[in-house]
């Protein structure tokens, strides 16, 4: 139980990557703050990890509203840990993703994902402790077709990954960026476009699961004290 006695908002919770990163967390002791936009996914997410050990709570909202991102914050801004995971992906040839379809991933994956870094970042440093754990992906220093603006929006928060670390060291935050290939989550399951199921079909390697990933998080939180992990990069052992 190496988090026994320390609380953790994970957004996106409920399901993939989230799902495990805040049962994995629980496992350990950890309080959670699970947080995603289906209240009744989050719900049954909230009793694993009391199954799992540890306490647990729901926040249902959209971060894509700041004021949500701002309630969020007032009802969690005392936890311990940040797992900044929620994400919004269209995979699709660059001349057919749509400037709405940018916006949204843009705003999803990094305006929401920093003002909510922001919000909790602030009362971090006024505590003088605590972890964030940035998820961005492996197309944070690559870019593949079909997924061009996704790769976009990943860089984008991977520089925010290390911004943060670099402005908040020295208030004793530390800051992990957990880059994942790809994994196998329901985000996929919405992909329709015949060139891009092609191209996933073609490929030869099996995808990392969701528990490979809340794996890597747990590795970055439960670290040594004077230890701070600042990129972890996973990936399929094939790929």
């Amino acid at each position: 139980m190496r988090l026994r006695g320390r609380s953790a908002l994970v957004t996106g919770a409920s399901a993939g990557i989230g799902r495990a990163t805040a049962i994995a967390l629980a496992r350990e002791g950890a309080s959670i703050v699970a947080s995603g936009r289906r209240e009744d996914a989050l719900a049954a997410v909230a009793e694993e990890c009391r199954q799992a050990g540890g306490e647990a709570q729901v926040i249902a909202g959209d971060l894509d509203h700041p004021a949500f991102v701002r309630a969020l914050a007032e009802q969690a801004g005392h936890v311990d840990i940040l797992v900044n995971n929620a994400g919004h992906l269209v995979y699709a040839p660059v001349l057919e993703i749509t400037p709405q379809q940018c916006e949204a991933m843009l705003r999803t994956n990094v305006v929401a994902a920093f003002a909510l870094a922001r919000e909790i970042g602030r009362r971090m440093v006024e505590r003088r402790s605590g972890h964030m754990v940035f998820i961005t992906s492996g197309a944070a220093r690559n870019v593949q077709t079909f997924g061009v603006v996704y790769a976009a929006t990943k860089h984008a928060l991977s520089a925010f990954a290390k911004g943060f670390r670099l402005e908040l060291k020295g208030a004793g935050i530390k800051v992990s960026e957990i880059a994942p290939g790809m994994v196998d989550t329901d985000m996929r399951k919405g992909i329709t476009h015949p060139e891009v199921l092609k191209s996933l079909a073609a490929r030869k390697f099996k995808p990392i699961s969701p528990q490979d990933v809340a794996d890597a998080v747990l590795f970055a939180v439960t670290a040594a004290e004077g230890c701070s992990p600042d990129l972890i990069e996973i990936r399929p052992k094939d790929a």
